[in-house]
């Protein structure tokens, strides 16, 4: 009768865990071999448009986005932060597959999903795109500076409010010349594109705009922004100058001078949504001057 050898218990082992990271190497260069992008988790709360949508265009201009962070920009940044702020911040627990479309509660704490399809489109919409909202005001919905997420009197945005040139202290309504012209607002310069067939590095679903639009209209766009840029950026420098020095916070001039600064700051840096607008902001706080300072 032949012996017969048996493997040790050890021995089983060693080639059961070699077995296991070969399988967990091959299924990471897999992922790592592709563009694919599995984005979201098993969670209730997780949004599933990519399930549908993952290989289109729109959604792969999406993983370029701001975005796409802003759930992790809202987390990690400096602002004290409340569940309020994920309406804004986040989106897709409302599913119509589930509760029969009853809205879930979401926290910070539950939350997994970033400014996504959702927040945007709707299956149930009878608009163009399935948009939740009209176009002229679904980005100012949240792109404003009344949303309070960051705490009372803090601005850590103010497109809208700097693009229709209202709620400036000291300066009468402005409204961007812009704001006849382009009928679909902020789309036309955040979401243009050449071809629609190609993901793109700027306009498009990465939200992304381009001094290249500017250009179908005016002449020497570079020039002028640089230009414009850097007497914004004097200005700014000389109103914060004056607040710092300024001993009595609590008083009215200095609350008008530091939220035009503030709506400036929050517009991009530098007011560029509406130059105009944003020169005589920062004029009229320069002029409180004397009432801040003095003569010092």
């Amino acid at each position: 009768m032949r012996n017969h050898t048996f493997p040790s218990f050890s021995m089983l082992m060693v080639v059961l865990l070699s077995l296991m990271a070969a399988l967990t190497l091959t299924v990471i260069a897999a992922q790592i071999g592709t563009s694919e992008v599995e984005p979201h988790t098993d969670s209730p709360f997780a949004e599933k448009c990519y399930t549908c949508h993952g290989n289109e265009v729109a959604y792969k201009e999406w993983e370029f986005s701001g975005h796409k962070h802003a759930l992790t920009n809202l987390i990690e940044g400096p602002y004290e932060t409340r569940d309020s702020c994920l309406s804004c911040h986040s989106a897709g627990y409302d599913d119509p597959t589930r509760n029969w479309g009853e809205k879930q509660e979401i926290t910070l704490k539950t939350a997994v999903n970033a400014v996504s399809c959702s927040l945007c489109h709707s299956h149930r919409s009878h608009r163009k795109d399935y948009l939740t909202k009209s176009i002229k005001s679904l980005c100012i919905s949240c792109h404003k500076m009344d949303c309070g997420c960051a705490g009372a009197g803090i601005i850590h945005q103010s497109q809208s409010e700097m693009f229709l040139g209202r709620e400036g202290a000291g300066v009468k309504r402005m409204p961007s010349p812009h704001v006849k012209v382009m009928k679909k607002r902020c789309v036309h310069c955040h979401m243009a594109k050449e071809d629609s067939e190609t993901i793109a590095k700027h306009g498009g679903h990465t939200f992304k705009a381009n001094f290249s639009t500017c250009k179908q209209c005016h002449e020497d766009m570079d020039q002028k922004i640089k230009k414009y840029r850097t007497e914004i950026e004097q200005k700014m420098q000389a109103v914060k100058a004056i607040l710092d020095q300024a001993n009595d916070r609590e008083d009215e001039n200095y609350k008008q001078a530091k939220l035009n600064y503030d709506m400036v700051k929050g517009d991009s840096g530098y007011g560029l949504h509406n130059a105009i607008y944003a020169n005589a902001l920062l004029d009229y706080s320069l002029s409180l001057e004397q009432e801040l300072i003095g003569n010092r």
